[in-house]
């Protein structure tokens, strides 16, 4: 069975539901490292359709849920619901027409740091290359539907 994670984007902030194990009290430190790689792994993949811009995956890893503060200047206000994918859409076609690819945006995770909370995950890491680039990026994965 194919492991599916869903993602919000809220600008700096991704808010997806991976794969995190169920336990009923504190979890051991055998499920904690078992959590941690599956939260990896989720954000390697998140971050890898992203960056190849393969749409039909990036669509599929979103939570129901969808709301996004996009980091552009033409889009400072909250999107939400189905707007999401079509912003998203437009920013695919964008960057493919003007860059070669795949990979289109060379997204260089800097300092992944992944922490295991309950039924929740968060991924932070840092992207951007040149001196006094901050682009600090945050991936926030939680259970949805027994996922």
């Amino acid at each position: 069975m194919r492991q599916r994670s869903c993602v919000l984007f809220l600008g700096s902030v991704f808010i997806a539901t991976g794969c995190l194990a169920r336990s009923g009290g504190a979890p051991s430190p055998e499920n904690v490292d078992r959590d941690r790689a599956a939260l990896v792994q989720a954000a390697d993949h998140f971050l890898r359709v992203f960056d190849n811009l393969e749409w039909e995956a990036f669509d599929a890893a979103w939570s129901s849920s969808r709301s996004v503060f996009f980091p552009f200047r033409d889009t400072p206000e909250r999107v939400e619901g189905a707007d999401v994918a079509t912003r998203f859409r437009r920013l695919f076609e964008e960057v493919k027409a003007t860059r070669p690819g795949p990979p289109y945006l060379r997204l260089q995770p800097q300092a992944l740091r992944a922490e295991v909370r309950g039924n929740a995950g968060l991924v932070t890491f840092t992207l951007g290359q040149r001196p006094g680039d901050v682009g600090r990026r945050t991936l926030l994965f939680v259970r949805e539907s027994g996922q």
